[in-house]
């Protein structure tokens, strides 16, 4: 009887343990996303493009990356897609799956002049107004670096969509070579803030970086001569 009890609680033990590590092994730290409080269309009066928008804490963002054509090179870019040799060209220049998936990039400068009426290109404070409406304390939204755990509310990769469907877009960089360099399609999504870093020398602009690899968020600068990014706009709930 000692014998068979003795075993009796080690079965017992062992499913216990069997059962933590079940549990444990299922627990998933992703926060449930955080839905829209409303949906609605805006219609760019100048080349007739429609983009979605979606309302957090008061402010409608749109829940594409701009597409508007501002006719200068130097300030918006489309990713380049290869040809069926596998060799990218100026001949994909325009796109049409890259510019409709990814829209254009931008430079600042150029992110400002594709801006429609109505509509502001978002400041810092406008971007932590929004993560701390997806579940971020304001404290971390103030740091820079990689913080909060509120990525799955505003990314969307592969078949995992968001209501705000932030984008993996990538950058241009201008000064790398004649022509410049695209990268990180698919992997880094940048965004421009209209707010510029005090904390550093020279000219830099806060940004918001993305990947597919974080759930986290990150808050840093970025030189607005330097670089093209992807572009979400926004302005006061209607």
């Amino acid at each position: 009887m000692v014998r068979i009890a003795k075993l009796l609680l080690v079965c017992l033990l062992c499913c216990g343990v069997a059962a933590t590590l079940t549990a444990c092994s299922s627990d998933d730290d992703t926060p449930a996303k955080i839905p829209a409080e409303q949906k609605g269309i805006f219609t760019d009066p100048r080349d007739g493009l429609q983009y979605g928008y979606v309302t957090y804490a008061g402010l409608d963002w749109m829940t594409e990356n701009y597409r508007y054509d501002i006719n200068d090179d130097v300030n918006s870019s489309v990713y380049l897609d290869a040809d069926e040799s596998g060799i990218t060209s100026e001949a994909n220049y325009s796109s049409a799956r890259n510019l409709q998936r990814y829209g254009r990039l931008y430079t600042l400068a150029g992110a400002k002049a594709a801006c429609p009426d109505g509509w502001r290109l978002p400041s810092d404070e406008d971007w932590q107004r929004l993560e701390t409406a997806l579940g971020m304390s304001a404290g971390d939204a103030a740091t820079d670096g990689w913080r909060g755990n509120i990525a799955s509310s505003m990314l969307s990769v592969y078949d995992d969509h968001s209501d705000l469907n932030l984008l993996l877009g990538g950058y241009f960089f201008l000064h790398v070579g004649y022509f410049g360099s695209w990268r990180y399609m698919g992997t880094y999504g940048y965004y421009w803030t209209s707010t510029p870093d005090s904390s550093k020398e020279g000219e830099y602009y806060y940004v918001r970086k993305l990947s597919y690899a974080h759930s986290e968020v990150c808050r840093m600068s970025m030189e607005p001569t330097s670089y093209k990014l992807s572009v979400r706009y926004v302005r006061d709930a209607q």
